[in-house]
């Protein structure tokens, strides 16, 4: 991308502009940041003839479900929801344009207090990761297939010197040992 010049403004309600321009003074593209009048935020990028590009609209629903709507070309492409079933489990999906779920994660909790994620696409489980701590304070991660198959067990636990030592047994696709782990460490923070 060549040279060009950013124009930031605020405006009276709190609303902001930024207007990007090439070198001659033409407009290239510009990001409004906004709050309509229910309290929902949202971010359109325009191009240069002031066609959304893109836009994100933040929101609540009557029930407190936090609500992300993706926009492209002035079309939802997506929509990502987090929300809480009757029993207090916490549900994050994406679904696509026409309201199709692509992807979910449930988190639970099972009557022992152990944390259980399980992972949907399209609607059907395909894994299930649980974390659970045994009688000697060991940090155990239990990673199951859609059948209920064991893929992978995380087993964390200290040494005589307090050093964290990681096991991991199972997982003989050195890849899947990899996303999943990598999975697990997001789902934590």
């Amino acid at each position: 991308m060549g040279s060009m010049t950013v124009n930031a403004q605020t405006h009276l309600f709190g609303d902001s502009t930024t207007t990007y321009r090439d070198l001659n003074g033409r407009n290239i593209a510009e990001t409004k940041q906004s709050t309509d009048i229910f309290g929902n935020k949202i971010s359109t990028i325009t191009d240069a003839n002031g066609m959304e590009i893109r836009s994100i609209k933040k929101s609540t629903d009557i029930f407190g479900n936090k609500i992300i709507e993706i926009s492209k070309n002035g079309q939802t492409a997506a929509t990502i929801k987090a929300s809480k079933d009757i029993f207090g489990n916490e549900i994050t999906s994406t679904t696509d344009a026409s309201g199709r779920e692509m992807k979910s994660v449930k988190t639970s909790t099972d009557i022992f207090g152990n944390k259980i994620f399980t992972i949907s696409e399209n609607g059907q489980t395909v894994a299930t990761v649980k974390n659970s701590t045994d009688i000697f304070g060991n940090k155990i991660k239990n990673v199951t297939n859609a059948s209920g198959q064991q893929l992978l067990t995380v087993k964390i636990s200290k040494d005589i010197f307090g050093n964290a030592v990681t096991t991991v047994t199972g997982g003989q696709d050195s890849k899947l040992v990899d996303s999943i782990l990598s999975l697990v460490t997001d789902l934590e923070h």
